[in-house]
């Protein structure tokens, strides 16, 4: 009996060692997968939703380049979408972003040579990303322009619809004047799919005529972007001139010819309001 007794306490020790064995086995191969893995399979599924919202933002453009153009009145819809997916049991967390509509973000102060200031103002459409493992980017529309934003520099990611073009002594500005709906500064975040409507309210057929323009000052916090915006379209056009940035600004001195003459600036405004939709979020 004593010899049956101590069969049976080597098997209970036996299963206990292996079941021990098992449970350190699974703790190990999960520690491994969780420090190893899912923070790269985490930073590909973030790199892929940054690709998802830089096309987003690309259709975001597109839609108000073309009502800006067909001065249609209606309201379009452009979808964007925000945050990651969780997996629970591997102990990874969503992440939820931000989708903000800041109002006077950015500003256009055109100066001529009799002392005369114009200034125009608008806001923006801005996505803001809070990764935990790909880095953080911004998308923003500003008067025009699609802009990439990643720490303190920026990069343009789609040329202006603040259009440049030359015939004669004259410059054609069409700028894109971004509001949010509400009148007041919309901010909103989370995850899943919301919808931008922008529509146009004002989209003025006459042009404002500058004379003898001698700088343009851009306001902005993405100066970088605006820099390379003015400065490749200026010179596609053989437009003589000089770009000085500073933290929050862009000044582009337009240089005057042999007879001291400058160029004339003709300036039409689209007034545009972009409405945030919180009931569509997954």
């Amino acid at each position: 009996m004593k010899k049956q007794h101590d069969i049976n306490n080597d098997h209970a020790v036996v299963g206990i060692f292996t079941a021990a064995l098992i449970i350190s086995l699974i703790v190990v191969v999960l520690g491994i997968v969780n420090t190893v893995y899912v923070p790269q399979w985490m930073k590909t599924a973030e790199f892929q939703h940054m690709n998802q919202v830089s096309n987003q933002f690309a259709q975001l453009k597109y839609a108000l380049d073309v009502q800006s153009l067909t001065n249609g009145s209606s309201a379009v819809g452009s979808l964007v979408t925000m945050g990651t997916i969780e997996i629970p049991f591997l102990g990874t967390h969503q992440s939820f972003d931000e989708l903000w509509i800041p109002s006077n973000s950015c500003s256009f102060l055109i100066k001529n040579n009799s002392g005369y200031n114009h200034l125009y103002s608008t806001g923006s459409i801005k996505f803001i990303s809070h990764n935990t493992n790909f880095v953080d980017q911004s998308y923003i529309y500003e008067a025009g322009a699609l802009i990439l934003s990643q720490a303190d520099k920026s990069v343009l990611s789609a040329r202006p619809s603040i259009l440049v073009t030359e015939y004669g002594k004259n410059l054609t500005i069409f700028f894109i004047n971004v509001s949010a709906g509400t009148g007041a500064d919309t901010l909103t975040s989370g995850r899943g799919t919301y919808l931008i409507y922008t529509q146009v309210i004002k989209n003025n057929q006459q042009y404002t005529v500058i004379h003898n323009v001698t700088n343009i000052t851009i306001q902005t916090n993405y100066p970088d972007a605006w820099r390379d915006a003015f400065d490749v379209s200026l010179l596609n056009k053989g437009i003589e001139h000089q770009i000085n940035t500073t933290t929050h600004s862009v000044i582009v001195n337009l240089i005057d010819d042999d007879y001291g003459d400058y160029f004339n600036i003709h300036i039409r405004e689209i007034m545009v309001t972009a409405d945030l939709a919180f009931g569509i979020v997954e």
